[in-house]
């Protein structure tokens, strides 16, 4: 196993990669939303760099990129309209989005210059500090920084439209799974390439994991006995008798389209920068120090971290980029990632034993990719050539 990190554009340092040499591209570009005023973000990649990527992979070779739930379709038609078959959409559920809804009831009584009255009913906490004694709130989480309470409509056009907002909470981003073309079948495909096709086995859902949202099932390993339906599959039924479970295997739930798991802990984002300079969360985000633009979610993460050392503002956890990883790479295969970022995927290609290139334009996330990803397997301490 070997990494490599590039400093540059992605399109310009792809364009000195060889034809057919990857044998996996995994990527988390920008979305295009404009996160956090970041040049970066301004939009989503397209023709140009799906062509590079459709050049440098092998035949069969696949593509999973992340994109946002309101880009991602212009990243897809970029992928299509550059050769790729489009073959799936991926998602990475964690149900631990912040809703970015404006209560419009709010916003009308604020037109209007009312006044509104507060309830009291605790709506939301976010930030909390540890106490200076053994005084805690709560559960022993430390007192409350921002307390956000309900407030009661002023006027009659804010009782109107109580309750409505602008947006739904955020549980889930998207990515596009595509396939550069066959030379054959996909028999013949992956005898001479080696890729084409979908690792299934070394992507099961072990019975419990919690990566599988769905239903448990009732034939894995301690799977409840279960009546069997008839042709209404209801109440409606004649009692039927109880049936057992069929015989549980080992190998695992097939793997689906979605992965869920949480966002990176903070102690995630951080292994391996431990020498790097930490930064402030004011510095971080681009914010004024106990500004209510500091404690808004759209400041992206770190904002409620006393100091950083890990900046990127958008890491995806370990486990969803090791998941993809061994689905589309074939064994002693390599992995690159045009938008590196701070390294995830090159922690997670590494782990599953591929070889990585990482292409990253900010000198300093390429700094603390490198910091991860040998700080995640120290025996990576000196890069291959």
């Amino acid at each position: 196993m070997a990494f490599r990190l590039i400093n540059a554009d992605c399109v310009q340092a792809m364009q000195a990669l060889p034809d057919c040499s990857v044998d996996a591209i995994v990527t988390d570009p920008p979305y295009g939303l404009g996160f956090m005023g970041k040049a970066w973000d301004a939009l989503p990649p397209g023709l140009l760099w799906a062509r590079q990527c459709l050049r440098v992979l092998k035949p069969g070779a696949h593509l999973i990129a992340f994109g946002g739930t309101r880009t991602i379709h212009r990243l897809t038609c970029a992928v299509e309209d550059a050769g790729f078959d489009v073959r799936d959409m991926l998602t990475w559920q964690y149900y631990s989005g912040f809703p970015k809804s404006m209560n419009v009831s709010i916003a009308i009584d604020k037109a209007a210059g009312a006044a509104r009255e507060d309830t009291g009913i605790i709506t939301s906490v976010t930030g909390r500090r540890r106490s200076p004694g053994s005084e805690k709130f709560g559960n022993g989480r430390g007192i409350p920084e921002n307390v956000s309470t309900i407030t009661a409509p002023a006027t009659d056009d804010a009782k109107r439209w109580a309750g409505w907002g602008t947006a739904v909470k955020p549980a889930y981003e998207p990515a596009v799974l595509a396939r550069k073309p066959l030379i054959g079948t996909v028999a013949h495909n992956v005898l001479t390439w080696g890729t084409g096709a979908l690792n299934i086995d070394a992507c099961r859902y072990a019975y419990g994991d919690p990566a599988w949202p769905g239903p448990s099932d009732p034939s894995a390993p301690g799977g409840k006995i279960r009546p069997v339906r008839g042709a209404f599959g209801s109440e409606h039924d004649p009692p039927l008798p109880l049936v057992p479970p069929p015989p549980p295997h080992t190998i695992g739930r097939f793997p689906a389209n979605v992965y869920a798991c949480p966002k990176p802990s903070r102690a995630e984002r951080e292994q391996g920068c431990g020498h790097l300079a930490p930064m402030t969360a004011a510095e971080v985000t681009d914010r004024r120090p106990d500004s209510d633009g500091l404690k808004s979610p759209r400041a992206g993460a770190g904002r409620t971290a006393a100091h950083v050392r890990n900046t990127h503002p958008t890491v995806k956890p370990i486990g969803v980029m090791l998941w993809l990883c061994k689905l589309i790479t074939p064994i002693g295969g390599t992995v690159l990632d045009p938008f590196t970022g701070s390294g995830t995927t090159g922690i997670a290609a590494l782990r599953a034993g591929f070889d990585f290139i990482g292409i990253e334009r900010e000198p300093d996330y390429v700094t603390i990719a490198r910091a991860r990803i040998v700080g995640d397997n120290p025996l990576f301490n000196i890069e291959a050539p």
